[in-house]
């Protein structure tokens, strides 16, 4: 299994009928997008439910609702520190505290 996830990652994207390597990352889109994020994120999603948090997670995008800014803005340390022992990166840009109304 792990050889096949490998030759995936390795494997080159069409773009306009020529092949071109890929440095990073899967395919946005791509199934094994999906399937890498649900398995990468499942300790996430248990130090979430450990700490009683009500969320919704769809493969990498995460979204955390609490009763407060102050908390959401204590959710966001925590999920920077629980991304950070994953080795991965929250998009700063994508990323905000902010009531659910609107969003």
């Amino acid at each position: 299994m792990i050889w096949l996830i490998r030759a995936y990652l390795n494997a080159g994207i069409m773009d306009g009928g020529v092949v071109v390597d890929r440095h990073l990352g899967t395919p946005q889109g791509g199934p094994l997008s999906s399937l890498l994020a649900n398995v990468l994120l499942d300790d996430m999603d248990k130090a979430l439910e450990a700490r009683g948090y009500s969320f919704a997670r769809y493969a990498d995008d995460c979204k955390v609702y609490v009763n407060s800014k102050k908390s959401g803005e204590r959710v966001m340390v925590y999920l920077r520190k629980l991304y950070t022992g994953l080795k991965l990166q929250i998009n700063e840009a994508k990323s905000t505290v902010a009531s659910a109304f609107g969003r």
